[in-house]
């Protein structure tokens, strides 16, 4: 019998009194048959009367009593769904002030609340509350606040109890790096709590914490120092306590591009190594004779292009001893006669031979300079007029020129290139074209550098300018130049200690290699300008998109050209040895303190030789996520950060990944001892502007 029926029957047993027993279910045929038999006997009126009279009253007497049970059933039913409506707003309340929840569990509490309800006003009666029993595997949603009442709350004690052994255990840090992931997630796995706040040293009330995973917050009434600062902004030293941690260091004068070249100038007059075997010779015009000194090496560099293009037009080469017959002396000359032709510069004249006495005048007296020798072989020692010659040394690289009577000279130039080459490491990089890279010094991801090849155009630069030299000959890789980015690590600068990355990454030009053209998209591989710019159609469709290769695919290259032993042979020692004389001679500047690391990038150029030639260094090095290759560098190199960092300290035999100790200073007394400056004007060719007049 449902509950309709049961109301009924109720209302039934309240109108007709005489009905004692509960009714059943044929209730309703017993009553139709009662009152057709009473409307069939005769009843006497005033009887009649009487006992409608007393019915109506006890009719009246009973609606009234049904009223009022109604009236009563619906407050309390009213009271029982506010004081529901309460409970659930207190509950969600509580759980809204303890946790942060997604939408997803949100409409799943509220769907289970609304399910609740309709559960709940089914199973009622007017009789009886009775609730219908749930199956087995159903929980209530009071048993599942609970439940999650108690795991935020451990959660949170957890937390709490972390915090307090961390900060026990000094291991709370800081870091304002908007990309910190990685470093936070190897920081967080080693038991490490970050701490937060605007800097690293602010809120001297409270600290706060925050649980990564679950979002609980944890306030701590006084200021707790962190232990590990990154940042990428500088640190003032004297803010800091001795044990604390920090990826910072003061004045590394060879991160800027004034500063290498001014550092390696001078550490090469204290010591044996010479920096021109790894770093291209460089001008800073801030300084009063750099300017000069450079017109004396952009003469001293045509002087050899014109050696060497009389080698080229005559088909002899500093490793080839064979010199060519007259017929090929002729074909070589006709194709160097129309290169005029070819660039648009219109008909090609006759330069005199006399720019070939000139420029083996000027290399004799640079060789002499160098080594002091030969000073009988000097042909000539006259005055030399500088602008004629470079005039004329215009017209024959830029113009397409031919010199007259050059097959003469081929000895002379031959044994002349071959002495030059024993005493300057940078011939072979040099070639004909005199080309020069200008960069600004106070500027970083490749803006406003340029190539030039004109001398009166370079001599207009200002003093914020750096002008080194371009290596005109380099590696190419399908036709294209690339550069190599190498990162490593510095923990300490008395003793030194430095650590090699195994893995670094090769950024591509956009555009097919070439020296006609002295187009930035094609000689600056700098991929925040590269990433810019759209790929020439004519590459070779073996290069990336991205322009940009693991140092994995470049070996792989290597191997199929069959030169795979130069990377273990002559690059990977040729990068260590810059990077351990270029920080030996900037490390004198360097403001020291203990317990202080970072990350440097290096920027690598190698020569047709594979010979590698450093560029410069970046201090705290773009790291961001950007290509394919970035994503397979960078979240391992944290990881193995972290180990060389803080793993390192307390176990020196542990697993630094793919770092690798290369240079650590041995028998370290705690004396620094700096160099004298310098004090001559060019550290190659001293003097060499005493033989010419402009």
């Amino acid at each position: 019998m449902n509950t309709l029926t049961k109301r009924l029957w109720k209302c039934i047993s309240y109108c007709f009194p005489f009905r004692k027993k509960k009714p059943n279910d044929n209730a309703v045929e017993e009553i139709e048959i009662k009152q057709e038999s009473l409307e069939k006997q005769p009843i006497e009126a005033n009887s009649e009367r009487e006992t409608s009279y007393e019915v109506n009253s006890e009719r009246e007497t009973t609606i009234e009593a049904n009223s009022e049970r109604e009236t009563s059933y619906e407050v309390n039913s009213e009271r029982e769904t506010t004081i529901e409506a309460n409970s659930e707003i207190e509950t969600s309340y509580e759980v809204n002030s303890e946790r942060e929840t997604t939408v997803e569990a949100k409409r799943k509490r509220e769907t289970t609340t609304k399910a609740h309800r309709k559960r709940k006003a089914a199973n009622k009666s007017n009789s009886t509350r009775k609730t219908a029993k749930k199956p087995n595997d159903a929980v209530s949603p009071e048993r599942d606040k609970l439940y999650c009442d108690e795991c935020v709350s451990r959660q949170k004690i957890c937390f709490e109890d972390q915090v307090k052994t961390s900060i026990a255990k000094k291991k709370v840090f800081w870091t304002d790096f908007k990309r910190s992931n990685d470093f936070e997630r190897g920081l967080l796995s080693r038991g490490w709590v970050k701490k937060i706040a605007p800097t690293f040293n602010a809120g001297p009330k409270k600290t706060v914490f925050r649980d990564p995973t679950y979002g609980h917050k944890i306030i701590s009434r006084y200021d707790i120092q962190p232990n590990l600062i990154l940042t990428r902004k500088r640190v003032e030293l004297h803010l800091l306590r001795e044990d604390q941690i920090t990826n910072h260091f003061c004045r590394v004068h060879a991160t800027s591009k004034s500063g290498l070249c001014k550092v390696l100038r001078q550490w090469c007059l204290s010591c044996d190594a010479n920096p021109h075997t790894f770093f291209p010779r460089c001008y800073m015009f801030s300084k009063i004779n750099e300017k000069q000194a450079f017109i004396d090496d952009f003469t001293m560099t045509a002087a050899c292009g014109i050696l060497k293009w009389v080698l080229r037009t005559n088909g002899k080469s500093l490793q080839d001893e064979v010199i060519p017959s007259r017929k090929e002396k002729e074909e070589k000359t006709a194709i160097c006669m129309s290169d005029a032709k070819i660039n648009n510069h219109g008909p090609a004249r006759i330069v005199p031979e006399d720019i070939i006495v000139t420029a083996l005048v000027v290399c004799q007296f640079h060789l002499y300079d160098l080594t002091h020798e030969d000073e009988d072989d000097i042909i000539c020692a006259g005055i030399v007029d500088r602008k004629h010659f470079i005039s004329d040394y215009y017209q024959v690289m830029h113009h397409g020129a031919h010199i007259q009577n050059s097959d003469k000279y081929v000895d002379y130039c031959h044994q002349l290139l071959c002495k030059l080459r024993r005493v300057n490491p940078q011939l072979d990089i040099d070639g004909e074209k005199n080309i020069w890279i200008s960069k600004p010094r106070n500027l970083s991801r490749g803006r406003g550098i340029r190539c030039r090849n004109d001398l009166k155009d370079i001599c207009s630069l200002g003093r914020e300018w750096v002008v080194e030299k371009y290596i005109e000959r380099p590696l190419l890789v399908y036709g294209t130049k690339f550069d190599l980015r190498q990162h490593f690590l510095i923990t300490d600068w008395y003793p030194l200690t430095i650590w090699f990355y195994k893995h670094s990454f090769l950024r591509f030009s956009s555009q097919p290699f070439t020296l006609e053209s002295l187009d930035t998209a094609t000689h600056v591989c700098n991929y925040a300008i590269q990433k810019k710019l759209k790929n020439a159609p004519n590459r070779h469709p073996n290069l990336p998109e991205e322009n940009m290769w693991h140092s994995d695919e470049f070996k792989e290259y290597l191997c199929t050209i069959g030169k795979e032993q130069v990377w273990d042979s002559i690059i990977i020692p040729g990068m260590k040895k810059a990077l351990i004389h270029t920080m030996k001679a900037t490390r004198e500047n360097v403001k020291y303190r203990k317990n202080s690391f970072d990350l440097f990038g290096s920027d690598f150029l190698f020569g047709e030789n594979f010979q590698p030639w450093l560029l410069e260094i970046q201090y705290k090095p773009g790291i961001t996520k950007d290509t394919s290759v970035m994503w397979k560098i960078v979240p391992p190199m944290v990881e193995d950060m972290l180990r060389v960092v803080i793993d390192y300290k307390d176990d020196p035999n542990c697993n630094v990944g793919g770092f690798e100790l290369i240079y650590k200073q041995a028998n370290y007394t705690g004396n620094v001892s700096r160099s004298a400056p310098n004090t001559r004007t060019d550290a190659r060719h001293p003097g060499l502007g005493s033989y010419f007049t402009s």
